[in-house]
């Protein structure tokens, strides 16, 4: 399939196949990775990861969405979940165009992920977005503010990949059993979903 979209859009679409098994090195083939500079063994994207939380919800596909990439391609995209005979999540198959426009209409607004080839890249830049609300640094937010970051960043998926709580802790001055303690804390006060 990556090989039979590519063929017929050509060198400006990115088509990629993820094994969700493994969100942080998920890539396991790619074609014209020059669109976003990514290529095997890159992880998730940031709405890779919320896309797979949905995925766990029963949501399988996003949807046509538009992107733009750290330098600057605009890029139309959507993204499907492929599930294993048991029905269980295990890859999404992602397109992404480049439809770059011309100068004189690049003041089209798209939603910013971030591609990037290490998960780190990924993690630390959910982090800035969510704690770029407060003026303080992550080691100086309150007991109340790092729970509100880790709350953010649990909605978004972060803590599905493996090391994410590693990579979170030492960004906000936190030790990882702090870190689990928070999301245990988050998990318990959630409302339970009857079914």
């Amino acid at each position: 399939m990556v090989h039979c979209i590519a063929d017929l859009f050509g060198s400006s679409a990115e088509v990629v196949l993820h094994d969700l098994r493994h969100p942080e090195h998920s890539v396991v083939l790619i074609r014209n990775g020059h669109v976003t500079g990514r290529k095997v063994g890159a992880p998730l994207t940031d709405l890779g990861f919320l896309m797979l939380r949905d995925a766990m919800k029963g949501k399988d596909l996003v949807g046509v969405y538009t992107s733009k990439t750290a330098s600057g391609k605009i890029l139309k995209c959507n993204a499907v979940v492929l599930r294993d005979d048991d029905g269980e999540v295990a890859a999404m198959l992602c397109i992404n165009l480049d439809v770059t426009p011309s100068a004189t209409e690049r003041a089209v607004r798209a939603w910013p992920e971030h591609y990037a080839n290490d998960v780190r890249q990924v993690i630390a830049s959910i982090l800035d977005r969510v704690s770029r609300k407060s003026e303080s640094s992550g080691s100086e937010l309150s007991g109340e503010e790092k729970l509100a970051v880790i709350g953010s960043l649990n909605q978004q998926g972060v803590f599905l990949a493996r090391g994410a709580v590693k990579e979170v802790s030492a960004r906000l001055g936190m030790a990882p059993p702090t870190v689990y303690k928070y999301i245990q804390k988050l998990h318990k006060a959630a409302p339970k979903v009857r079914t």
